[in-house]
């Protein structure tokens, strides 16, 4: 049985991440698979680049600049992200070469897969979500919009919204394209099934949740004396982590909320007490709002890097206020890092509130505040115990081998329906 992963990138951005982590996990598991993407980051065994001539990548890129350019045109900005697929990108011939059994699709936004294309790849489909684009009009999180629980239209995010705008246009041709797929949905989390439950479009069909992995041998407890010193860090001092991609320009991750948060801590908690460090950002007039010494780390490309600078803090902090299941959760707790995080998405589904993190039961930065100063006075007895649970939680519901194997036993059962039809 051979498996074809496919990625819009290979390891840029968080989906492309938790895509690698499941190919990697069922190889591991002693299974066929290939990896296959538009945009590669690195050479890999196993992987494939489905890179296009020039000619086709200008073609492909006209095509991508005009679809986002309706995009603009119709939606209001600052919106979130949003995807039409509408026209070909020439793919489909050189996924079938590949002589996928089951093809997996992750992430195929962009410049990869349409919405025709994907309806046309000709073997059984399983789609793991990374987000809820396959269910909705074209955004890929609908916050408290539930139009596609009924086929879209009256779109908020919409200029002109209207029960038959454009949201609903695009919905109903995903609708027409894959009404008849043989597909089965993927889930990390359950919050993310339950949402697929509840759509139109995919709610009828077989719905797995299988989370994320992360590397143990990158991600694990190390020494944090030399990341400290190397920044400067006094042995006393707390540390607050918090990071994603775009981290404080994407208002998804909530980084205002954070930082909000922290300047309620002004006061309660002596500046020279606490660190703040964040990744993936750049120099920001937001970060000088924040009473504390705060640490920009920049932007991180080595795995082993980051893991240190989990290790080395107090917690990870996690500001979402919609989000499925992010990796940066499952790396800080695998580093025993607890984790803050308001309880929304997929969170709880990793973070158990008083074990191994604190969950704040609603989108407030009083109670966000409360819960960061709970945790950097908390006794250290406290503290270590916090620290064992979270390594538990990722050894328990979240290992490399538990993924693989869950992997191989759902890609299984689907080979074994089609051979019995």
């Amino acid at each position: 049985m051979h498996v074809v992963f496919l990625n819009t990138n290979q390891l840029k951005g968080g989906a492309a991440i938790a895509a690698h982590r499941y190919f990697n996990a069922y190889l591991k598991a002693g299974a066929r698979a290939t990896y296959a993407f538009v945009h590669s980051t690195e050479p890999g065994e196993h992987m494939v680049n489905l890179r296009h001539s020039f000619f086709m990548r200008r073609v492909v890129k006209y095509l991508l600049k005009y679809e986002r350019k309706l995009t603009r045109q119709r939606k209001i900005p600052g919106e979130g992200y949003w995807s039409v697929s509408r026209w070909p990108r020439f793919y489909l011939r050189k996924i079938k070469r590949l002589k996928p059994d089951i093809i997996n699709l992750h992430w195929i936004n962009d410049d990869f897969l349409s919405v025709g294309e994907i309806a046309r790849l000709g073997v059984p489909l399983v789609w793991t979500f990374h987000d809820l684009w396959a269910v909705t009009g074209g955004c890929h999180y609908p916050g408290d919009c539930k139009g596609f629980t009924t086929g879209c239209g009256n779109c908020p995010k919409l200029i002109i919204p209207g029960p038959h705008d454009w949201s609903r246009h695009l919905w109903r041709q995903k609708y027409e394209k894959w009404k008849h797929l043989d597909i089965t949905i993927v889930c990390p989390s359950n919050w993310m099934a339950q949402m697929v439950k509840q759509s139109r479009l995919f709610g009828d069909k077989r719905i797995e949740v299988l989370p994320y992995s992360v590397e143990p041998e990158i991600f694990k407890p190390v020494d944090t004396r030399p990341v400290r010193e190397k920044l400067n860090i006094k042995p006393r001092q707390k540390v607050l982590l918090f990071g994603a991609v775009n981290s404080l320009n994407d208002r998804r991750k909530g980084a205002w909320l954070l930082v909000d948060a922290l300047k309620k801590l002004k006061g309660r908690v002596p500046p020279d007490d606490l660190v703040f460090l964040v990744f993936g950002a750049e120099e920001s007039p937001t970060l000088s709002e924040v009473p504390f010494r705060v640490i920009n780390l920049g932007f991180i490309h080595d795995k082993k890097e980051l893991a240190n600078y989990y290790a080395a803090s107090t917690a990870y902090v996690l500001p979402s206020v919609e989000d499925n299941l992010p990796n940066t959760v499952l790396e800080s707790l695998a580093c025993g890092t607890p984790v803050v995080a308001f309880d929304i998405g997929g969170i709880s589904d990793m973070v158990e509130h008083n074990q191994n993190g604190l969950l704040v039961e609603r989108i407030d930065t009083d109670l966000l505040a409360n819960a960061l100063e709970r945790l950097v006075k908390m006794p250290d007895s406290d503290y270590q115990v916090m620290r064992q649970a979270a390594l538990a939680k990722i050894e328990r519901d979240f290992s490399q081998q538990m993924v693989g194997e869950k992997q191989r036993a759902l890609f299984e059962s689907i080979m074994q329906k089609k051979v019995s039809l």
